[in-house]
């Protein structure tokens, strides 16, 4: 009902207050020096109080409170903890993150490097191709230009020859002049005339 340390002091002031009132009055009764002490109701609030707690079992209710609360204080230690260990994981992932960035970035770096070296390669390639197929190009050009160029001028040098034997020699020169060729151009060919 009431607590031992609580009575033990309630007694204790009673004993102290009933010597004092023994001293000063020797000669009041039991019933005087009851109602004078305040004794009696404070007993009596003692028994309602204690009918109280019994009755409505306020020792109980104290207990499962105290039950409910550590429970819940248990629970919120487990919450830390499990807390706790996530802000862990979640710190070492971060750290984890940071150097996969830093290993993904030197990845990208030396890909990049490697890749724009093989783009410069690919390109210094492509453009010695590119000049060797030039150079080869106006080479053809440059022979079929000086073929042409030949021809022009053979064409040029055989008609002017023409024009020049025509003036020298006359109708009889050039028929000749025809069937020696002619002559000429069978034997090649291995037959006669």
């Amino acid at each position: 009902m009431i607590p031992h340390i609580e009575m033990n002091s309630f007694l204790h002031q009673a004993s102290v207050y009933l010597l004092m009132a023994e001293e000063g009055h020797k000669h009041l009764t039991l019933k005087q020096w009851l109602e004078e002490s305040n004794i009696f109701n404070i007993v009596l609030a003692a028994l309602v109080l204690g009918f109280l707690i019994k009755k409505f079992n306020l020792l109980g209710m104290i207990d499962t409170q105290q039950g409910q609360i550590s429970s819940e204080v248990q629970s919120v230690e487990s919450q830390k903890k499990e807390a706790l260990a996530q802000l862990e994981d979640a710190k070492r992932r971060t750290a984890n993150l940071k150097s996969e960035v830093d290993d993904i970035l030197k990845n990208a770096r030396e890909s990049a490097e490697a890749l724009s070296t093989q783009i410069i390669a690919d390109a210094k390639s492509e453009s010695a191709k590119i000049i060797e197929n030039a150079r080869k190009r106006v080479e053809l050009e440059q022979r079929a230009a000086i073929k042409d160029l030949e021809k022009r001028l053979l064409n040029d040098a055989l008609l002017e020859a023409r024009r020049e034997l025509a003036d020298s020699l006359n109708a009889q020169d050039q028929k000749r002049s025809v069937e020696t060729f002619l002559d000429e151009l069978s034997q090649m060919k291995g037959g006669v005339r």
